[in-house]
């Protein structure tokens, strides 16, 4: 994976038309267009909501809302140069999700659930709870579950179990086009191997006679690989993959591999991109990756030009994506209406395309990531650590209404973000247009310990502690 709460993979829809111009908003926007459609189940049926349109919290909802991101696991084979798993201060976790753990999860949450991504952070083929987690996907008819995979370990057995669940898709982690760089990125992996793992999934496959589950293969963007994209393209396009997502390295501070930020390169990034999408869409694979870095993109440039790092932006993150109520037309030469709906899309939340500016992060009324430990996550990027309730003891009732959702939702219905959120990561919800952005994420989670643990406690574990 490529990072401490790995961006997310999903690649269900084409992004929005990056050419076209940015969006105006004549009108403050409608707080009752927030709302969710009229309830078509039985109202014994009712489920605990928000609404992001007001403070007024709880709500009834009567649908599927909710995206789980469910790590059962805190390890991984491999040690990525961007990932944490390779970060000096990170301790890999034994902590397993056992099935009781998960039977209690899967019963709150997947009944509600619009969208489970069985991995997020760690490889999910090493946790023995995962067949049964995707049973429970199947028997709780979730309508899209998934994981994303290193494939070191996609046996055969695993396959089938995908293919018996009718999983929708199956993702596939692969960084570049050739062997020389695949293995220099995520060591010890070996290319052979991996390109075999495509074959037998294809293969098998075809002797079940299933088209399920699409085959779909990620990429985390850097400077190292961006020019071989295209390449990636089509090799995967002849494995069979029907989906492919693209997304920015998220960096994390002392790794040392700060250069690799496609920030120092933009105009690179932007073209090869353009080259990407023309290529999927030649060969028909469906393709989500970033939106293009504005052509005057740019940071303060240190002596030996490389783009100097942000402690915090007050336009960064969750900050950039919204306006005061009463802005007019556009705020700068980057849509932000454009940019919600196009990662509004990329992670499935069940919510309308808007024309306007004002648009608030979605995530604390329709996401919640649980680690293996049971612990709780608002999101996938959320390297401050702070943990907003326990399955342990717990039920989703009490940690959605529970005192730190509600916080967060506050903040963000007002504007006023903490670090984490104002320095979201581009591989999250960050603008590709913000600095910060682009900042070091090891900052932020030991300034978050510091403050409120000690110094002491500053080691990153693998289960959300």
């Amino acid at each position: 994976m490529g990072g401490r709460a790995a961006p997310d993979d999903n690649v269900g829809s084409r992004g929005i038309d990056p050419g076209r111009g940015p969006a105006t908003r004549k009108e403050p926007p409608d707080p009752a267009s927030f709302a969710l459609p009229a309830p078509r189940v039985a109202a014994k049926e009712a489920i605990l909501g928000t609404s992001p349109a007001s403070e007024s919290m709880p709500t009834l909802r009567t649908r599927r809302y909710l995206r789980v991101k469910l790590d059962m696991v805190g390890r991984c084979q491999l040690r990525c140069i961007m990932c944490h798993f390779s970060h000096p201060e990170f301790q890999e976790s034994t902590t397993l999700m056992d099935e009781e753990l998960l039977e209690k999860v899967a019963a709150d949450l997947f009944p509600i659930a619009n969208d489970v991504v069985l991995s997020s952070s760690a490889e999910p083929l090493l946790a023995p709870a995962l067949p049964r987690a995707l049973e429970l996907c199947r028997e709780h008819g979730v309508p899209s579950f998934h994981f994303s995979t290193n494939a070191i370990g996609l046996t055969d057995k695993i396959i089938h179990k995908a293919i018996d669940v009718q999983m929708p898709v199956l993702t596939i982690s692969i960084d570049a086009a050739t062997k020389e760089t695949f293995e220099t990125i995520r060591p010890p992996a070996k290319w052979e191997k991996i390109m075999s793992r495509f074959d037998r999934l294809q293969a098998i496959k075809a002797e079940r006679g299933s088209k399920l589950p699409v085959i779909s293969a990620t990429a985390v963007l850097m400077r190292c690989n961006i020019r071989e994209m295209p390449d990636l393209v089509r090799l995967m396009a002849s494995k069979g993959v029907e989906q492919m997502n693209f997304v920015h390295m998220g960096v994390i501070g002392d790794l040392g591999i700060e250069d690799e930020s496609l920030i120092n390169d933009p105009k690179l990034s932007n073209e090869m991109l353009a080259e990407c999408q023309r290529i999927a869409d030649e060969l028909g694979v469906m393709i989500t990756m970033p939106m293009p870095f504005p052509e005057d993109f740019g940071g303060s440039i240190d002596e030996e030009g490389r783009v100097i790092d942000a402690a915090r932006s007050d336009e960064g993150g969750g900050n950039a994506m919204g306006a005061a109520e009463e802005a007019e037309v556009e705020i700068d030469s980057f849509s932000v209406a454009e940019f919600m709906n196009h990662k509004n899309k990329e992670f499935l939340f069940p919510v309308p395309e808007k024309a306007h500016h004002n648009r608030r992060c979605y995530f604390p009324w329709y996401y919640i990531h649980v680690n293996p430990d049971g612990t709780v996550f608002p999101c996938g990027s959320w390297f401050e650590f702070s943990t907003f309730g326990d399955f342990k003891t717990q039920s989703f009732r009490e940690i959605w209404t529970g005192p730190q959702y509600t916080e967060l939702r506050h903040q963000h219905v007002a504007m006023e973000h903490r670090d984490v959120c104002a320095n979201c990561t581009v591989a999250n919800m960050g603008r590709p247009d913000v600095l910060a952005s682009f900042s070091h994420r090891a900052k932020i989670k030991r300034q978050w310990i510091e403050e409120n643990l000690g110094a002491a406690n500053g080691a990153m574990k693998a289960d959300g502690s």
